[in-house]
């Protein structure tokens, strides 16, 4: 086996003057987001931070407020979730949901923040982060000793860039303190934290796996005492590691490397890595031979491929009796399998992510992926019968099983990235693309109460009957509008009649094609608009009730039926949810009315006006039920009992409408 010398190129970074210092400056500041109750992955806001190079500690801080559209008083904090993570979109649940689809559990860390919207300031402290750095294409060569000397005045930090060559696949750096009391931390970075450490005056070793033909940092930083000399020696010993060699528990195991062709389709996250032989255009399977690890490397592209999910299968080509393809996923770096199928991870061995024995497709998903590059590492191995220890290895991870030896077989790769989970939300949902924080991702539209990343969670699920319940009663309710448009024209207000029909016929269509859960919904349009169509009538149906109610003339009851209509159109389009939204035609309706009464009772010089029996029975009778509903549908309604309490509140303004509205001979 051919032996050489291994050479790590470094270079010692000066750092700004503020790192030095130890003092924070403030770089950058994000414009407010307006976060949404989380019901899916489609809610989530996205904040994108650039950390410049050479990046001691950085500080991100959060504060969350309650915006206030309209009305009276303050709306109770809730509760905020804060993910941060480099490169990628964290996937995560808060709402504990569940995820059927297997997925990749070694994944890059990410922060975690839970903050509430009371206003107050929260902050997330990100040591040696990944940054994003500039590469120089100039190095100095190391020589055999290096020194770093690091004061409290001066230079408390040091950053040494170094860069490791494709064929290293095992880095052991060597720290020596020359101060007893100093304190000093040590941390290698790539495009993540490798390993870290606290160095004194032993000999302090940082062993890693690094990221292949990458540029790494060694960040060292003083945190106590005045001044030390660190001695770094980086390994220029001969290794005795062939060309593509693994180094694994002391074994040399060659790499054979596959080579991948990527075709990318032109949808978004669309595209396959495929092995390709010669000029075929059909993929071709892959030999795993002995005392070889099988790897297949493929590139995740920053921004327009991380929105995506990225799923890995493997397969047999002939199903043998006890044959098994033990299968390692790893970013950055090739992870090694153990005699026991176990994944060599950069600080541990876990159990394989992929584990093969049948022709049938054993498939992984990694949504959101990092960029850089990520490796496939397979090796095959031949398990005897009644082996007690392969299952162990399986689910735990192991670095040896006596009876599981390394055989030879070939396999059929599968590595594509789609939307969502292969495109598909688990038949429950529709999986679609959103646009937030200028990154593009896909996530679940889920139906019929199913929740969760790949809508399979099915907690809430609403059964067939259920969802026609709801549906019946949203809309059948809405019936008791004809009530209100029959009096309406008997009594000649032929306007109101008008706008109570068109109450009825768009909060009907609406709620069929809303309550219906994307299973029996039937929109006669965009949802959007049939909405708007439903707040604004409700709106125009409150305010010309309260003018009828008024008893102006002609002339006045049209400028003031028109002037509310405007007036309410530019409402509903600005915020239709808005408690000032209703608050705005009833308070200025009441006063119109209380005007309009007042000077009509001045005249009489009596409190005569309106008539009796529509001031003493109809008026209060319509004003208790109005209340009635009111109260339901502002403290009563929840998620669970909407449709029974939106379809009490539909009956009650309909009825309250046929109070209210006074007959002609009442108002003379």
């Amino acid at each position: 086996m051919l032996k050489r010398k291994i050479n790590l190129l470094l270079i010692i970074w000066s750092l700004i003057n503020i790192i030095l210092c130890g003092e924070l400056t403030k770089i950058s500041q994000q414009p407010s987001n307006v976060l949404e109750d989380f019901f899916g992955y489609r809610h989530i806001s996205i904040i994108h931070f650039t950390i410049p190079e050479n990046v001691i500690k950085a500080v991100f801080k959060f504060t969350a407020k309650e915006a206030k559209t309209g009305g009276l008083g303050n709306c109770s904090p809730r509760d905020v979730s804060v993910y941060l993570k480099s490169g990628s979109i964290p996937l995560v649940h808060p709402d504990g949901s569940k995820i059927s689809a297997e997925l990749l559990k070694n994944r890059r860390s990410f922060y975690e923040l839970n903050l509430t919207s009371a206003g107050d300031q929260y902050e997330i402290s990100a040591t040696s982060p990944a940054s994003e750095r500039v590469e120089q294409s100039l190095f100095a060569k190391k020589n055999d000793d290096n020194t770093v000397t690091l004061n409290d005045k001066s230079l408390d930090t040091a950053i040494i860039q170094f860069f490791v060559p494709e064929d290293q696949q095992i880095v052991n750096i060597s720290l020596i303190s020359s101060c007893e009391e100093c304190k000093v931390a040590a941390n290698v970075i790539t495009k993540e934290t490798l390993t870290g450490a606290l160095i004194n005056q032993s000999e302090t070793p940082l062993v890693f796996k690094p990221y292949v033909n990458s540029l790494h940092y060694l960040t060292l930083r003083l945190l106590s005492g005045n001044a030390t000399n660190i001695s770094i020696a980086l390994p220029l010993d001969d290794l005795s590691l062939s060309d593509n060699a693994y180094d694994i528990n002391d074994d040399v195991v060659a790499v054979n490397k596959v080579p991948l062709t990527r075709k990318s389709l032109p949808d978004f996250f669309l595209f396959d890595y495929e092995h390709l032989l010669g000029n075929s255009s059909k993929p071709s399977p892959v030999n795993i031979t002995v005392d070889k690890l099988t790897v297949l490397s493929y590139q995740v592209a920053p921004v327009y491929d991380v929105g995506g999910t990225v799923s890995i299968g493997i397969k047999l080509v002939k199903k043998i009796n006890n044959i098994v393809v033990v299968g390692c996923i790893s970013l950055g770096y090739y992870a090694g399998i153990t005699a026991g199928g176990g994944c060599i991870r950069q600080n541990s061995i876990t159990a394989a992510d992929l584990w093969s024995n049948n022709t049938k497709p054993t498939i992984i998903h990694i949504p959101y992926p990092e960029p850089g590059t990520w490796h496939l590492s397979m090796k095959a191995f031949y398990v005897e019968p009644k082996c007690n220890c392969s299952e162990e290895c399986r689910t735990t991870g192991c670095k040896l099983c006596s009876c599981m030896n390394e055989t030879t077989t070939k396999v059929e790769t599968n590595i594509a990235s789609s939307p969502c989970i292969e495109g598909h939300c688990n038949s429950n949902g529709r999986c679609l693309h959103y646009m937030n924080g200028g990154s593009v991702f896909s996530a679940c539209y889920c139906n019929g109460g199913y929740r969760g990343f790949d809508c399979a969670d099915d907690t809430y699920v609403l059964t067939g009957g259920s969802i026609l319940v709801r549906l019946l009663l949203l809309t059948l309710s809405n019936l008791a509008f004809l009530a209100s448009s029959y009096v309406a024209f008997r009594r000649e207000y032929y306007t109101e009649a008008v706008v109570y029909v068109s109450v009825m016929f768009f909060s009907t269509f609406y709620h069929a094609c809303e309550a219906g859960e994307n299973i029996m919904s039937f929109c006669i349009t965009k949802l959007s608009v049939l909405q708007f169509c439903d707040f604004y009538n409700a709106l125009l149906s409150i305010w010309v009730t309260l003018v009828a109610m008024a008893s102006f003339g002609p002339r006045l009851t049209a400028f003031c039926q028109i002037s509310g209509a405007i007036i309410l159109a530019l409402g509903a389009e600005l915020d239709r949810t808005a408690l000032w939204v209703f608050l705005l035609p009833a308070i200025t309706g009441s006063i119109l009315i209380g005007v309009s009464w007042g000077l009509r009772c001045r005249r009489q010089r009596n409190f005569g006006y309106p008539a009796s029996r529509y001031r003493n029975v109809y008026l209060p009778t319509g004003l208790g039920l109005v209340s009635v509903g009111l109260i339901c549908y502002a403290f009563l309604q929840t998620r669970r009992n909407y449709h029974i309490i939106h379809s009490f509140w539909h009956v009650c303004i309909a009825l309250s409408v046929v109070l209210l509205l006074p007959k002609r001979k009442h108002m003379k």
